[in-house]
């Protein structure tokens, strides 16, 4: 068991080092600031007949530029089916209004499929989330399809079980070129790394807090790298 825990924090440290973790030639870097609200739960709450079911729902707020100014906003919802106890299928839509620098604004729609699970080595817990997105932006008429694939991991403290380490790596892919400027392959990549605290014995109200880096590929102009201060606020029902 000892083995199986060192293998799987090895692997996901060698994956999230493979982010770049320096400015690149060309690369301009800048300050943000990340709030996440997330609510998770189970349908059982209308009829026991839909306990397999569950719903969720997102909202993020996201300022860059030495954090003065508002880039983008999602509001989400997504219904899931439970294929096992820690398996699960989602379908769901974003509203994403965004506010490049230098850009004028404009809004994002994203249908989403996403399969999530997780698996628990005690005092470890490892998480996936796989998730298929087709983006349409009022700047163009093109579908962008994109691809995402985050693995997380979850250290308890031994000593105050609600105190948690966390740390996960997330990889995006453009599947095709579009007329609004997505560019088929690498997209960007998002290392994190932070604390998560539980407020209550059942881990229903958590909260994460830590460091966000955010690279991201710009096929015209300079790619940029984003060092984030991410907070989150989780609700699990």
């Amino acid at each position: 068991m000892k083995k199986t825990k060192r293998l799987i924090l090895t692997l996901l440290l060698q994956f999230t080092l493979l982010v770049p973790n320096v400015a690149l030639a060309g690369t301009v870097e800048d300050f943000g600031v990340w709030g996440v609200f997330i609510a998770q739960g189970s349908l059982d709450i209308v009829s026991p007949k839909l306990q397999n079911y569950r719903w969720g729902l997102e909202g993020q707020a996201r300022f860059l530029d030495d954090a003065s100014d508002f880039d983008t906003g999602i509001i989400g919802a997504d219904l899931g089916y439970a294929l096992a106890e820690d398996i699960a299928f989602w379908l769901g839509y974003a509203w994403v209004p965004t506010s490049p620098l230098e850009k004028e604004s404009f809004d994002e729609h994203r249908i989403r499929q996403t399969l999530t699970w997780s698996t628990r080595l005690k005092p470890l817990t490892l998480s996936s989330r796989t998730r298929l997105e087709q983006r349409f932006l009022e700047t163009g008429d093109d579908t962008g399809w994109r691809f995402r694939q985050l693995f997380k991991l979850a250290y308890r403290f031994p000593f105050e079980a609600r105190f948690s380490l966390v740390g996960s790596n997330e990889i995006f892919f453009n599947l095709n070129d579009t007329d609004w400027g997505a560019e088929n392959g690498f997209d960007q990549n998002r290392a994190f790394g932070g604390f998560g605290w539980s407020f209550d014995p059942g881990r229903r109200v958590s909260a994460v807090i830590g460091y966000l880096n955010q690279y991201i590929r710009k096929p015209s102009t300079d790619n940029r790298m984003n060092h984030i201060l991410s907070i989150s606020l989780l609700l699990n029902f």
